[in-house]
């Protein structure tokens, strides 16, 4: 049965879809973001970094091009996702806000050490980026409690990815899972699994290597935010090295890319059906 489509819908229409338990796919009106939901199940899948999309006034006031902010976003990692029942893909570059840092500090004056506007920003700007961000962790809030209600609890696949040829070490993990917000030991079972379940994954045209807080450590707003006000949460904060694309061209390579986005959904489709049939019953 094919899903509903909503190129564009309210927040208040979209939280009340939720509400009703409706299987959909929706754009925000604005285009921030998008949410699928094809089956309620207590996983949601997230990449909160994946667009590149910059309102018009910030485009022009801004001193980075394109090419220059993609470089610090997280392209593909929508992709790594998409087979999944519940995936929620945010369509607005970190620049605009970063949705991994909480609201009060989401908008950039400066970013990895370079400055990111000819002119500072006016207020009235920062409070339109800010009212988005807060308006995603609403979504979020909606989903999770739903799924608790739900079911009890819920995981959610929280994925990354970041750059590593800035960096000295030569035996950087190619995917990293942050656990360090995570507040009770009963998660361990889902954590050690998701882990191995990197670890044996096979990507054409790379050895793939997967270690828990090696380079990040799960410290991000939406691991905070979720772990902090909801006691039975479990964010996988998990980073992919580079390694599908050149990180400072923006190509994308034509063997590692496909064969990684396959065994991404794969490994997360797996660790799924373990949670569901395993560690809740």
């Amino acid at each position: 049965m094919a899903l509903s489509v909503y190129k564009s819908i309210s927040e208040q229409d979209l939280i009340q879809k939720i509400n009703n338990r409706e299987c959909f796919i929706a754009t925000i009106e604005g285009g921030a973001f998008t949410l699928k939901i094809e089956k309620y199940l207590p996983a949601m899948s997230a990449a909160i970094h994946n667009g590149g999309k910059l309102r018009e006034e910030l485009t022009e006031n801004c001193l980075l091009d394109q090419s220059q902010r993609y470089y610090e976003e997280d392209p593909h990692t929508g992709s790594f996702i998409a087979e999944q029942a519940i995936t929620l893909i945010a369509n607005d570059s970190r620049y605009e806000y970063d949705l991994n840092r909480k609201t009060d500090e989401c908008v950039y004056e400066t970013a990895w050490g370079v400055d990111v506007w000819k002119t500072p920003l006016s207020l009235k700007v920062i409070e339109k980026s800010k009212a988005k961000h807060a308006q995603f962790y609403r979504i979020v809030g909606a989903i999770v409690e739903a799924l608790q209600a739900d079911f009890g609890q819920c995981i959610v696949y929280d994925n990354h990815s970041y750059n590593y040829k800035r960096h000295e070490r030569q035996d950087l993990p190619v995917l990293n899972l942050g656990t360090t917000s995570v507040k009770s030991e009963k998660w361990r079972p889902v954590i050690d699994r998701w882990l191995a379940n990197l670890q044996a994954m096979q990507v054409d045209g790379i050895e793939v290597t997967a270690a828990e807080n090696d380079i990040f450590f799960g410290k991000g707003y939406l691991a905070a935010f979720c772990h902090g006000n909801y006691d039975n949460v479990l964010v996988l904060a998990t980073e992919a090295k580079k390694v599908f694309m050149n990180e400072l061209t923006g190509e994308a390579d034509p063997i590692v890319l496909p064969s990684l986005q396959k065994a991404y959904n794969a490994s997360i489709a797996k660790h799924t059906y373990y949670y569901l049939n395993e560690f809740l019953k």
